[in-house]
């Protein structure tokens, strides 16, 4: 039903309620008016007869004499006729007549006026008749001796019409009425048009613009309700608050979803989307055009010797660098840590290559200011051309990738691509591969556990479990195949695996009061069956309603994915599975993260703690992290605590929990 519907229906309502008792109530008035009216005039006319009467009768005129007056009262008045009748007292001293006596016995209206009641009928055959009893005075009794003050000598009898009566009275109660009613009408008929105008329809836009905004997707419309009302008014202003807020949100999340958030440029999610569209239209229009992948050289040394703030700055110099010598067309990104990737539309492999060089020149020719220092950065550049050397957006990347290593194994800084001689270099990588996968296939991937104490309680409180592949008695470390397997996909069969053995493996020994931290790559996230088999392992070797799993994710796999991310921490949260943020701190876009991922645990950077306890920077990095961690409701886990030293640094900031070879190395489950 629609405001104005209701609206409409309470105004009929209270009007049909108002004119109804309007109605009963005017109908009672004039009832009661019309009988009083009427009672007062025939008293007035019975009074008016029996003095006519009484006059006669003391000049002593016979019985015809005052038949005669009766007679002549009527001609009067035609519509109006006017009887006396004796009572049996008058009847036994003057005689009595017997249509007289017949009254006396057979009306019960001429019976009860002789037993002294005034009679008032107002509908006798639609006329009025009103019986007036003649009581005895005290003059009476002198000519009726057998009567005494107060008896009943007679009664007058009048019947006259009720049309003249009521003609005057129904006139003015019916004007009073028909006003009444004009004036209701017009009194509802006001109200519901300023509430239509008023109320039902601002809210009606209001309601319009809030489904155009849902039909069409688009918070930047806001809503103007023309109203006097402060009440509808404000429904205007907090709305359009509350747009402004989304607005606001939703221009962060998609600046973080499409846009790295310390450099500003494309990052690895939007960068493949770009790089899709470029191969259909590529293949729509038969042109070619190249694929840089570059990654600066021993970038890591920048943030070894200054620290990662300093080397936060380098790489958005480096990014304006690329950004200002690039078209306005090229494409480019940051997707990883000093990793940048580029998109060259509508340009061969020799002008690539020309491109390219002049882009190393460029970069190895500046100077970057950093605060206390001024350095210079490499780069070493891998180009792939399509669709010549590649025929899909994955083997565009894949073989950048290998021309990028061919750059760096050449001498670092310099610009290569991808031929016949570069085989063995991927022979290298899926030789390592095929290692990987069978591995996978023979089930050679098994979970390490390394503990994770609470600093106060010095007990156990969590465990990490790692990814190890066996190989004749030994077992290999993650990252001795970890970067080979995200660069064939395979990271994500490896989660999975290390996963459910894991829960398992805690099902198995019932371990129930220490958590259970998994890596996992970001990708697992789009994978519906996968996260389906995942929740019903969960569900089977949880332990109550507490199951004390956590996810780790890292923060560069979570912002090219951040919607997918913050959609899967709601779903997952609900299974009571909890978050981490791992390698925390290692760039200042960090804290921004805190603010949209609800995670629970955040494990600071490793490269801060090893040095914690000899550099006061580390130190400080470090107390400020855990401070905003604590603040936003975090609780914080430090990574490499090598020594004793190291572990007291830390339990003297007040972080929650430690991890590292002085307090346990990965091994099985015990």
């Amino acid at each position: 039903m629609s405001y104005k519907t209701l609206i409409g229906r309470i105004i009929i309502l209270s009007m049909v309620i108002s004119l109804t008792i309007a109605g009963i109530y005017g109908f009672y008035v004039k009832q009661k008016a019309v009988n009083d009216l009427a009672k007062i005039d025939a008293r007035k006319t019975s009074l008016m007869a029996f003095e006519t009467l009484y006059a006669a009768m003391e000049k002593g005129w016979s019985r015809e004499d005052l038949s005669n007056i009766i007679s002549r009262l009527n001609q009067v008045e035609p519509s109006m006729k006017i009887n006396a009748w004796r009572s049996q007292k008058v009847a036994d001293i003057f005689g009595d007549i017997p249509d007289h006596k017949i009254k006396r016995e057979n009306d019960p209206y001429v019976k009860s006026a002789m037993n002294g009641q005034e009679v008032l009928l107002t509908d006798y055959n639609g006329q009025i008749r009103y019986i007036y009893p003649i009581t005895v005075k005290k003059q009476c009794i002198s000519c009726h001796k057998n009567t005494k003050e107060g008896d009943v000598n007679g009664v007058i009898d009048i019947i006259f019409p009720a049309s003249d009566l009521k003609i005057s009275l129904s006139m003015m109660l019916n004007s009073f009425i028909l006003f009444f009613v004009v004036f209701m009408v017009l009194t509802f008929g006001i109200i519901f048009f300023n509430l239509n105008r008023l109320v039902v329809k601002p809210i009606q836009h209001f309601i319009n613009n809030m489904k155009d905004i849902i039909s069409n997707n688009d918070i930047s419309k806001r809503v103007l309700l023309s109203t006097k009302i402060s009440e509808v008014k404000s429904i205007e202003e907090f709305f359009n608050r509350m747009l402004d807020s989304l607005q606001e949100y939703y221009d962060k999340l998609r600046e973080l979803s499409d846009r790295d958030y310390l450099t500003k440029l494309y990052n690895r999610r939007k960068f493949e989307e770009f790089l899709e569209y470029e191969v259909h239209r590529s293949d729509r229009h038969k042109y070619s055009f190249c694929v840089v992948m570059i990654d600066l050289d021993n970038f890591k040394f920048i943030n070894d010797t200054y620290g990662h703030a300093i080397g936060d700055l380098a790489l958005k110099e480096v990014a304006l660098i690329f950004s200002s010598q690039l078209r306005r067309s090229d494409i480019v990104a940051r997707i990883g840590g000093d990793e940048f990737a580029v998109i060259l539309p509508d340009t061969n492999g020799d002008k690539a290559f020309a491109t390219v060089s002049k882009l190393k020149d460029i970069l190895s020719g500046s100077v970057i200011e950093l605060i206390e220092d001024r350095v210079h950065i490499t780069a070493s550049f891998g180009i792939t051309e399509y669709p010549s050397q590649a025929d899909s957006a994955e083997e565009l990347m894949t073989c950048s990738d290998l021309a990028m290593y061919k750059a760096k194994k050449s001498g670092k800084n310099a610009v290569a691509t991808v031929d016949t001689s570069d085989k063995s270099l991927s022979v290298e990588i899926f030789r390592k591969g095929e290692f990987i996968k069978k591995a996978i296939d023979e089930d050679r991937i098994v979970p390490f556990f390394q503990p994770i104490y609470d600093i106060v309680t010095n007990k156990i409180f969590a465990y990490e479990v790692l990814a190890r592949i066996e190989d004749n008695g030994a077992f290999l470390s993650a990252g001795q195949f970890i970067e080979v397997a995200e660069e064939l996909n395979l990271s994500q069969a490896i989660d999975q695996t290390i996963i459910k053995k894991g829960l398992r493996l805690r099902h198995e020994k019932a371990i129930d009061d220490c958590y259970f931290f998994f890596n996992i790559s970001s990708k697992i996230f789009t994978d519906k069956p996968f996260m389906d088999d995942l929740m019903a392992v969960v569900d089977q070797t949880v332990f109550g309603d507490n199951g004390r799993i956590v996810f780790e994710i890292l923060e560069r796999e979570a912002i090219p994915n951040i919607k997918e991310f913050i959609d899967m921490i709601k779903l997952l949260k609900k299974k009571n599975i909890l978050f981490a943020l791992d390698d925390f701190g290692a760039g200042f876009s960090s804290f921004t993260y805190l603010k949209y991922f609800d995670v629970d645990f955040v494990k600071i950077d490793g490269e801060f703690i090893k040095n914690i306890a000899k550099n006061q920077q580390d130190e400080i990095f470090v107390r400020h992290i855990h401070g905003i961690c604590h603040e936003f409701g975090k609780l914080t886990i430090a990574e490499y605590i090598e020594d004793e030293e190291i572990l007291e640094a830390v339990k003297k900031i007040g972080i929650n929990y430690a991890q590292g070879f002085h307090l346990g190395k990965p091994g099985h489950l015990e």
